[in-house]
């Protein structure tokens, strides 16, 4: 049971690691200084987040293989399904994270 709340809280906590550092990349791109081109923190965000929605891909048919295996009368079987949905909406907040530097034309405002 242990490890099915650490596959609830694992995707949860890679999202939000990902979500700072795109932010922190953000911020360093479009600091007054200029720590980094912008084209270079489109491309350093663009590649950590295939890397790891990989990961978070690999993550999903996991579940997905856990879930099936775990019969339906089981007490663990409400945690097989919610670390498949947050595996699932953790990928997609992944996804969405990528969005303002997508949309980043200039660090201008």
């Amino acid at each position: 049971m242990t490890r099915l709340v650490f596959h609830i809280a694992g995707p949860i906590t890679l999202w939000s690691l990902h979500f700072i550092a795109i932010y922190a990349l953000i911020s360093a791109a479009c600091a007054p200084r200029g720590l980094m081109d912008v084209d270079v923190m489109r491309g350093v965000a663009t590649i950590s987040t295939l890397l790891i929605g990989i990961a978070m891909l690999a993550w999903l048919v996991l579940a997905l293989r856990r879930s099936r295996r775990i019969p339906d009368d089981a007490e663990e079987r409400p945690l097989a399904i919610a670390a498949l949905w947050s595996v699932g909406i953790s990928l997609m907040a992944i996804l969405a994270n990528l969005w303002p530097v997508a949309t980043l034309a200039t660090c201008s405002g």
